[in-house]
């Protein structure tokens, strides 16, 4: 009987979040086929790891050594690196083993000449395969035009059943005006949100808020709220399991992120029903549109838009409805692994 294909997903964060969720989407969907093993350093992600039954690896360091160690011990026939760091580090790692490059988001220097740069380049070179979550990640890349030869735009998986199922029915006392959910970094701009919720409060409304996540600026975002009097208008509730059966508590989202890659968060909060406000970064301007929301500039468009929601009914109820109509759309959870399926299958060639 012929040994069953072996994949290695290395990755750097020890937290569960979006491109951990990708992972962990396509070895449960393909793992009666192909053998998976996971590497990342140790933390929560374990647990969630534990709970499916996932092989893990756990990384002591990033380091190109340390990554060597995990492929002589699992041995795979091919590496799926994710994002940039990752993806460099892992080229120099793997030797002869077909490296697929997993990149997540669209971070600021890859539009710029520097280091980080030149290195992914550089390092693109041994990789058999590039796959993106949007468009923007090779239009935005210097570099962009010498590896869009084996660079392919494969989105993110989603399977709208899981959410609903996770989140009890879209049904739900809205208990808060706005919602956030994202890791508490830069990227997603947690203290943008404090702020819009702040001017919010010039219309003379009172936002319910509710911030869903966790990671480095949760104290910065503690003291931010206690600075402007905002206790009684935002809730931080941490990083949760099923984040659905609170988010579907909520009237709106809001996505003030400074950069994205494809932005899941919006296309989860459209599965319930919620028009999405977001910056115009990443992948969030192809998901997020006028019937469903509204992508904004400037914090006085991103208050324009959410007190409209708010304070108007009948349009509130249309941008909700045409939100449960365009996450259909993004409905995609067989082609996506079928497609995967191919890719693993030309490379491992």
């Amino acid at each position: 009987m012929d040994r069953k294909l072996r994949v290695l997903h290395v990755l750097k964060s020890d937290k569960y979040s979006g491109a951990e969720n990708v992972v962990i989407t396509v070895i449960k969907n393909m793992r009666d086929d192909i053998d998976f093993a996971y590497t990342s350093f140790d933390g929560p992600i374990r647990s969630i790891l534990e709970e499916n039954n996932i092989m893990f690896y756990p990384a002591r360091t990033t380091s190109t050594q340390e990554i060597k160690r995990v492929i002589n011990e699992f041995k795979p026939d091919i590496i799926h690196a994710h994002d940039y760091n990752m993806g460099i580090k892992t080229a120099i790692a793997s030797n002869k083993i077909p490296v697929i490059s997993h990149i997540h988001n669209n971070s600021p220097w890859i539009s710029k000449y520097c280091l980080k740069s030149y290195g992914y380049y550089f390092a693109s070179k041994k990789f058999s395969k590039i796959l993106t979550v949007s468009d923007s990640i090779v239009q935005e890349y210097v570099f962009g035009k010498k590896i869009a030869s084996k660079t392919l735009m494969i989105g993110n998986p989603f399977d709208s059943n899981i959410v609903l199922q996770l989140s009890g029915g879209i049904e739900s006392e809205k208990k808060y005006d706005i919602g956030f959910l994202g890791r508490l970094t830069p990227q997603k701009n947690p203290m943008r949100f404090i702020r819009i919720v702040n001017e919010i409060k010039k219309f003379n409304i009172e936002p319910k808020a509710i911030i869903i996540g966790d990671g480095e600026l949760r104290t910065n975002i503690n003291e931010e709220i206690k600075r402007l009097k905002l206790e009684n208008n935002i809730s931080c509730v941490g990083f949760q399991k099923n984040p659905y059966k609170l988010l579907k508590q909520c009237k709106i989202m809001l996505m003030p992120s400074d950069w994205e890659g494809f932005g899941l968060a919006a296309v989860e909060g459209l599965t319930l029903g919620l028009p999405v406000v977001a910056s115009p970064v990443g992948g969030l301007k192809n998901i997020v549109n006028e019937e469903c929301g509204k992508i904004c500039v400037e914090d006085k468009d991103f208050c324009n838009e959410i007190v409209k929601l708010l304070s108007d009914y009948d349009y509130y109820k249309l941008k909700s409805n045409n939100a449960l109509k365009r996450a259909d759309e993004f409905d995609n959870i067989d082609s996506y692994i079928n497609t995967m399926c191919k890719i693993y299958d030309n490379v491992s060639k």
